[in-house]
């Protein structure tokens, strides 16, 4: 079992995706220096933000059936969305479960962290720690996602971290009602979650 640093994390990030998914590594690889970016702004720990970028996607290495054997294996909760319109969904608890089976436990609070913001980067949760929030957000605003929110966040435009995943999940509504694909249903409730803890 590996300690948590960025050097492992790379090496891990690297096994699992720099062959099956060299643009998900790459990818990572970008989500991290946007993490790191989005966390010494917001008063988050920038080693993690570094690593759980990095490991973000190693769900990702596997295939749906791999990713839906591993989740089941693991009596992992999956909703009706992720079993039935979006396997793929899932790479985000698979590649938690990956991250756990990789690295030890030393620091468990530390870990337990990594582990969820991993496992909840793809739609958000109800609980979400500022680390998830970064991970979530620095997805969905690096470069390769051609909208404009980086940008905007580098120019002051929102005033935290909740303002940033509103926006973002307003542009995936918008972008779902246009092309009539299915929403992420989680996703709603990741805002709804944030609409209460600003009141």
């Amino acid at each position: 079992m590996l300690d948590i640093t960025i050097h492992n994390a790379f090496l891990i990030s690297k096994k699992y995706l720099e062959t099956t998914n060299p643009k998900k590594f790459e990818h990572s690889l970008r989500v991290a220096q946007i993490g790191q970016i989005f966390a010494t702004k917001w008063g988050v720990s920038k080693k993690d933000a570094i690593i759980t970028g990095l490991l973000h996607d190693i769900g990702k290495s596997l295939n749906k059936r791999e990713m839906l054997e591993l989740c089941a294996k693991n009596k992992i909760n999956m909703f009706d969305f992720e079993l039935f319109e979006n396997i793929t969904a899932l790479h985000g608890k698979a590649g938690a479960l990956l991250f756990e089976q990789e690295f030890n436990k030393n620091d468990l609070e530390r870990f337990n962290a990594i582990s969820t913001a991993i496992s909840s980067h793809v739609a958000g949760s109800e609980n979400m720690s500022d680390l998830g929030k970064i991970i979530f957000i620095a997805d969905n605003v690096e470069p390769d996602k051609r909208n404009d929110i980086f940008k905007n966040i580098e120019a002051g435009k929102f005033k935290d971290l909740n303002e940033c995943i509103r926006e973002i999940i307003e542009l995936k509504v918008k972008k779902s009602n246009k092309s009539e694909r299915e929403l992420n249903p989680m996703l709603l409730c990741t805002l709804e979650a944030i609409d209460e803890e600003e009141r």
